[in-house]
């Protein structure tokens, strides 16, 4: 039997299919268009109070997310923040790889408006989360965490070397920040060894830390 995409389009036959092929392209390519959902940053309630030095937390489906996922099954979440009050508005002080502007800059720690941290490309589901501690000590971790952003703008720490403190992976900055700060181990001690990656600190050995308290949780809308 011979294949009907190979016969010659001559005559008025040959036109009405190469039209109805090429219809069919541009309808194709039309309805590619329409699936791109564009990004949309999050709204956060306006009942919500938060403070600086509160975790957020959210889980992506980015690459990195989908790997997180695989290896920590402890948490839903795949990557934490700290909220802090800056330019008279909330922002996420955080190190993640591949949200970089440009190809020309490299992974580093970023602070970014709470809205665009949960945006719909980046997070599926997020949730706030509160370690219980007087007003004097979210000045300080506010103040250290701004001062360690703008002073030294640290790469992210692409060998997951909680050793070295000159660059941080999500959870380790979170951590550092608190043990430097309060004096507090977010992960109570917990790590997880992998090959080539000892005494990693996962998403799920800061969250099962007892004393967080949820201040507020949601599904992000796509």
């Amino acid at each position: 039997m011979s294949n009907p995409l190979s016969r010659k389009t001559n005559g008025r036959d040959g036109g009405r299919i190469v039209s109805v092929f090429l219809l069919s392209l541009g309808l194709l390519s039309l309805l590619g268009c329409r699936s791109k959902v564009t990004p949309v940053c999050y709204d956060l309630p306006d009942t919500v109070e938060l403070r600086s030095g509160d975790l957020a937390f959210r889980k992506g489906e980015s690459r990195e997310g989908r790997a997180v996922t695989t290896l920590d099954r402890g948490s839903d979440y795949t990557h934490v923040g700290m909220v802090v009050w800056h330019n008279g508005a909330w922002y996420v002080l955080h190190a993640v790889p591949g949200e970089r502007a440009t190809e020309q800059e490299e992974d580093s720690v970023k602070i970014e408006p709470l809205g665009t941290f949960y945006r719909s490309d980046r997070a599926v589901k997020g949730g706030l989360y509160r370690y219980p501690m007087a007003d004097d000590d979210t000045l300080r971790l506010l103040r250290r965490g701004l001062s360690l952003y703008s002073s030294r703008h640290p790469l992210f720490d692409s060998r997951f070397d909680a050793h070295d403190t000159t660059a941080f992976y999500c959870t380790e900055l979170v951590c550092f920040l608190y043990q430097q700060v309060l004096g507090v181990d977010l992960s109570e001690g917990r790590r997880h060894d992998l090959p080539l990656y000892p005494n990693l600190i996962f998403c799920s050995d800061v969250f099962r830390n007892p004393q967080l308290s949820e201040v507020h949780a949601f599904q992000v809308s796509r």
